[in-house]
């Protein structure tokens, strides 16, 4: 693991030390996982791949609909959230419990945003 991606994930951890976040990952937006702290029952490279894919497609309609940058998607499932918010050329994917305080997770994500675009460079 590059010193990059090893400091990414240390990020990912402390993510979801301060929130309700379980799983994340920071993925290229051509489908390629950067760095993840995800558990062995998620497959990254189908994670990476969708990831990719929706963040486009989120892009495109935003785009469309003439809504300015995109943030974050949000899926609302009804085990869990599935949150996704776009840096420049990656997307940071979330899993959350479906009841989970989104106010808080935004907070953190956030701020490990912030953290990443200062590895990133």
């Amino acid at each position: 693991m590059s010193a990059k991606a090893e400091k990414i994930h240390h990020i990912l951890i402390e993510l979801e030390k301060n929130s309700e976040v379980s799983n994340s990952a920071l993925i290229s937006l051509k489908g390629q996982m950067m760095a993840s702290a995800l558990h062995k029952e998620i497959d990254e490279k189908a994670l990476a791949a969708m990831s990719a894919a929706l963040t486009s497609v989120g892009t495109r309609v935003g785009d469309t609909l003439k809504s300015g940058k995109t943030g974050s998607i949000v899926i609302n499932g009804s085990k869990k959230l599935v949150i996704l918010n776009q840096l420049s050329q990656a997307v940071l994917v979330a899993l959350a419990p479906a009841d989970a305080k989104i106010g808080l997770i935004d907070f953190e994500i956030n701020s490990a945003l912030d953290k990443i675009k200062m590895v990133l460079g």
